[in-house]
């Protein structure tokens, strides 16, 4: 009987045992899940080298091609403006009307002195031809053929101080309608209709060009040079222009890259600096004269550099890096040096060498020195569109259940 109870007791604490140990392995292999699930799946890249222009960046300033002050040529009430404050107007567009009746009474004045003169030289010439043939018969004194003469030609001579004194009261009379000179918009108005203009009023309004539109902005002699030197090499085009891009206040880059059509003959003696110019289209008018913006000048030659894209790019108060990866598979800040941007990449100047790896994806869940799982580019673009439609069947999932509660409640 002790026997029989004896061999129960070992049989019940073996299966404690067994138990106690099926739960610890379970347990094991939990957490080796768990620890194989939190380890990041990446991708990973070679270092590219790409054919890259260099460039010079500095401030610059938008200014009108023309910029135009409105200035009345005569004197005058002014009668109207044909343009409300802001208008973009067009070259020719009437602005300003001063009142024309003094002007159009000159013109008329005018009009008649010519009609008067034209008369007066009419007889003069139908005299002389009389008195040419009577001279020639000797039925008049020479001296008398000679008076006729004169009298034509001065009578010839009064019509064309007649007619130019018709054409100079036209022209007065034209600039009692003020047009704009060039397109552009037009600004606020200084002198309002009904008060009396001349010549030293000063300006009426201004008209500012828009399309085309400058950029002005200057180099220091190092960077002029260095300009210079990469774009008068053999390699580069002759009369090539040098690209120049812009970036505007609010960080975004103008859509249109322009041209510089302009630098200074001399280094300035206070600044050490040479100013430039460049030349934009601006049809949507997005660029306003006087607006500061970022200048970025490109050589006309391109020289092979390393790229990295900025999204596997990382910084802290070390400064900027990528993560690669050591013989066991482990994350490791590698700091970089760069030279600018190309793109959606950056420019390396120090860090890393051509045919370099680094991850490229995924790089948001490593952490240094944490062990990754190393996926091709195409394996890891497929496990992402996978979970998205995963995460999206079970949104349309939940959306339907959703859809089911409101319609049992509404039965209900």
């Amino acid at each position: 009987m002790k026997r029989k109870i004896g061999i129960a007791i070992i049989l019940v604490l073996l299966l404690v045992a067994g138990r106690f140990a099926f739960v610890k392995f379970a347990e094991t292999q939990t957490a080796k899940g768990r620890a194989a699930a939190m380890v990041p799946v990446v991708a990973m890249s070679t270092v590219d080298e790409a054919e890259v222009a260099n460039s010079i960046e500095t401030s610059g300033r938008i200014t009108a091609k023309y910029s135009v002050d409105i200035v009345a040529k005569v004197s005058g009430s002014l009668l109207s403006k044909h343009f409300n404050e802001g208008d973009y107007v067009k070259k020719g567009q009437l602005l300003f009307s001063i009142d024309p009746q003094e002007y159009a009474i000159a013109v008329n004045k005018a009009s008649a002195s010519l009609q008067n003169a034209q008369a007066v030289a009419f007889r003069a010439e139908k005299d002389y031809e009389r008195a040419k043939e009577l001279v020639a018969k000797d039925f008049i004194a020479k001296s008398t053929y000679d008076q006729n003469l004169a009298e034509k030609n001065v009578a010839k001579a009064n019509i064309r101080s007649a007619s130019a004194q018709l054409s100079d009261a036209r022209r007065l009379l034209s600039y009692t309608k003020i047009t704009s000179p060039v397109s552009g918009r037009i600004g606020m108005v200084n002198v309002t209709e009904g008060n009396y203009i001349t010549a030293q009023t000063g300006s009426l309004a201004r008209v500012v060009s828009l399309d085309p539109i400058y950029v002005n902005y200057s180099l220091d002699s190092k960077q002029f040079n260095q300009l210079r030197n990469d774009t008068i090499m053999p390699t580069v085009k002759q009369n090539e222009p040098i690209r120049v891009q812009l970036t505007l206040p609010d960080g975004t880059v103008y859509k249109y890259e322009g041209d510089e059509d302009f630098f200074g003959n001399e280094i300035s003696q206070t600044t050490g600096s040479i100013p430039l110019r460049a030349t934009f289209k601006n049809p949507e008018h997005t660029l306003v004269p006087g607006d500061f913006v970022k200048v970025k000048i490109f050589s006309n030659t391109k020289h092979k550099r390393l790229i990295v894209p900025q999204a596997a790019v990382l910084q802290d108060s070390t400064g900027r890096y990528v993560y690669t990866v050591d013989a066991d598979n482990k994350a490791v800040q590698t700091y970089i040096t760069t030279d600018g941007e190309y793109g959606d990449n950056f420019i390396i100047k120090d860090g890393l060498n051509a045919g370099d790896k680094y991850i490229s994806y995924g790089v948001i869940k490593v952490m240094p020195g944490s062990p990754v799982k190393i996926m091709s580019n195409e394996e890891y673009k497929q496990k992402m569109l996978d979970e998205k439609a995963a995460l999206e069947a079970e949104d349309n999932s939940k959306a339907a259940e959703e859809d089911n509660k409101q319609a049992q409640t509404a039965e209900d």
